[in-house]
């Protein structure tokens, strides 16, 4: 009985002691989540915006406006242009 009880008061601190430390991992965990989901979203919102950026760069107009403004490029007339037919090994003219 002595041993019992000896042993009891032994354990109840030290699952006290266990409960605190389960509860501050909990804690800790918690919050590397809650960064990681904060810079999961940071990542999506600046891959959208390259994605829209990449759109932007690719249109038609702009494609146009860069190569007019930085190498002096214009549009070809029609006239100067010659097209070259070739005849794929069936015969047939594509």
């Amino acid at each position: 009985m002595k041993y019992g009880l000896v042993v009891l008061s032994l354990l109840v601190p030290g699952l006290l002691c266990l409960n605190a430390w389960q509860g501050y991992r909990y804690n800790d965990l918690s919050n590397s989540v809650a960064s990681l989901e904060r810079q999961q979203k940071d990542l999506l919102e600046a891959n959208r915006d390259a994605i829209a950026e990449i759109a932007y760069e690719r249109s038609p107009s702009r494609v146009e406006e860069k190569a007019s403004r930085s190498f002096t490029l214009a549009p070809v007339d029609q006239e100067h242009v010659t097209r070259i037919l070739v005849q794929g090994s069936g015969g047939q003219g594509q």
